[in-house]
């Protein structure tokens, strides 16, 4: 779990971890620099948590780098920490993982919003087809007679990870992607663990309740906006076929004119960056593909669904709001 400033927040989760059915199990807490007591706080009320202080704010993908780096389970959990996790989560999750085939890496648990319980916020990541993606059943009412089912691979919110798959995927950059900080380092994960053959499912019985970018929200302005547009470049750079990374030109032209609305030329400048780091990146993905003998164009065909609104009406709506605003 990985806090930054969310003292409360934090509590709570942890307060929620100390009911669990299934208590074979460590807890480590990395916190990014936190300046809210956050460390006094857990120390004092967990002691048998583990707390790893980073002395700064490394991001969602590093601080969860070294939360795994930190422990050796043959399975690891990742866990926002503004979530509130049912009794029976992890037993659920473990019940999952022990049934599932030797290439079962990837556990989703069924996210719904912490506010209103009977509305989803996450049954795993879609990936369409203009290279954008998102959470699966996002504001759906919750569906209690949910079945487990494949699904493209899990949000990090709520996950669980088998260690042998991440060692096997690491970059140079960690499990995650350290140069993501945060949003999409997990679709970019799972994206690279599809390539290397490993196989992702959905479990609605390991339930979590999730307050929704509590962290965000404490960030100044187009913060979570500009970092989806950056890193939606370095996902596609990285994992994407030519032709898929070709289809989504448009998106990407549009979203670079956002980003250049937003923060002027110096949005260029990011850019590059993120490509660079892509690109940089994409012969490592290149062999796991390689070597899981799943192609990249082989999991697009599979995985990819079309987008729910389509890029030229988006725009326009996005004009009118624009100029409604004036």
């Amino acid at each position: 779990m990985v806090n930054w400033n969310g003292r409360e927040d934090t509590l709570r989760c942890l307060e929620s971890l100390a009911r669990q059915t299934d208590r074979d199990f460590e807890t480590v807490v990395v916190d990014n620099g936190s300046s809210d007591g956050s460390v006094d706080a857990v120390r004092r009320a967990f002691p048998e948590v583990r707390v790893l202080e980073t002395g700064e704010n490394l991001g969602f993908a590093e601080g969860s780098n070294r939360g795994i780096e930190a422990t050796s389970s043959p399975w690891v959990a990742t866990l926002n920490n503004d979530t509130v996790v049912d009794p029976r989560w992890l037993e659920e999750l473990r019940r999952a993982a022990e049934a599932g085939g030797p290439r079962l890496g990837m556990l989703q648990s069924e996210l719904t919003f912490l506010g209103e319980s009977q509305l989803l916020n996450s049954t795993g990541v879609l990936l369409y087809r203009d290279g954008h993606a998102s959470d699966r059943d996002a504001y759906a009412p919750r569906r209690p007679d949910d079945h487990e089912e494949e699904v493209f691979c899990p949000t990090a919110g709520a996950a669980l990870y088998r260690r042998a798959m991440l060692d096997e995927v690491r970059l140079p950059t960690g499990y995650f992607d350290r140069t993501f900080f945060m949003y999409f380092e997990d679709v970019d994960l799972g994206w690279r663990c599809r390539l290397a053959g490993w196989e992702a499912r959905y479990v609605p019985t390991a339930r979590v309740r999730h307050a929704f970018q509590a962290s965000s929200k404490r960030q100044p302005g187009r913060f979570v906006g500009s970092h989806l547009r950056r890193n939606r470049i370095r996902m596609l750079l990285k994992n994407g076929s030519l032709g898929f990374v070709g289809a989504s030109l448009p998106r990407s032209l549009y979203e670079a004119c956002e980003l250049v609305v937003w923060h002027g030329p110096s949005a260029l400048r990011d850019l590059g960056a993120a490509a660079r780091d892509g690109l940089t990146q994409r012969r490592h993905v290149a062999h796991l593909a390689e070597s899981g003998r799943v192609g990249r164009r082989e999991t697009e065909r599979r995985w990819t669904v079309p987008s729910p609104e389509p890029l030229g009406r988006e725009i326009a709506a996005q004009l009118r709001k624009l100029f409604d605003a004036r």
